[in-house]
Parts: structure tokens; C-alpha cells; sequence
């Protein structure tokens, strides 16, 4: 898995370890995204992406450009979803081992 990075005061910053404090606030995100204000979305993006990368919000919006955003949090989304994906098609794979032993 290619693990997003942002930059933060010149420093380049690769996503770390997934926790679960970070599926938790992209499941939330996901359920009151339709009630979330269009001013207030690109700020969503920035607390999910800090949360990724062990920053603070603020960092995130003084840091990353307005174009980079929406591509580092669907980066992040993507990175999240396909970590759970390979795990479960893992054991799938390993149940059909253990069945045909």
C-alpha cells in the first residue's frame, strides 16, 4: 500500500499506523456529510487528514494548498479502505485454504 504524505513547515510527513480513532471519524464524517455546509466542508477534510497524519487542523490548513485538500483526504480514505479490504480477502483466501485441506 502506498501510504499518502503531506508536507507540514517543509517537512514531509507519511501517514502512519491506522488506529481506530481515524475509521471512527471517517464513519462519522460519511454520516453527516449531507448536513455539513459546503463552507465548512474543506475544514472537515483537514481534521480527518490530521487525524491521519498526527497534526493538528490547524497545521493542515496552513499547509496544504486548497488543491491538494480533497486529493489528500480521498487519499487517505482510499489508504483506510483498502487496509480493511486486504485483511478481509486475507482470511477469506486463508478459509478457502483450511476448506480444501
Amino acid at each position: 500500500m502506498n501510504k499518502p504524505k503531506i508536507r507540514i513547515d517543509g517537512k514531509e510527513i507519511e501517514m502512519g499506523a491506522v488506529k481506530a480513532r481515524l475509521w471512527k471519524v471517517l464513519m462519522q464524517f460519511h454520516g453527516d456529510r449531507k448536513n455539513i455546509e459546503t463552507a465548512d466542508l474543506i475544514e472537515k477534510y483537514c481534521e480527518i487528514i490530521a487525524v491521519a497524519f498526527g497534526v493538528t487542523t490547524d497545521e493542515v490548513l496552513d499547509n496544504l494548498n486548497i488543491d491538494e485538500v480533497a486529493e489528500t483526504y480521498y487519499n487517505v480514505f482510499e489508504a483506510v479502505v483498502g487496509l480493511l479490504t486486504a485483511k478481509i480477502d486475507k482470511k477469506n483466501a486463508e478459509a478457502e485454504i483450511a476448506a480444501q485441506a
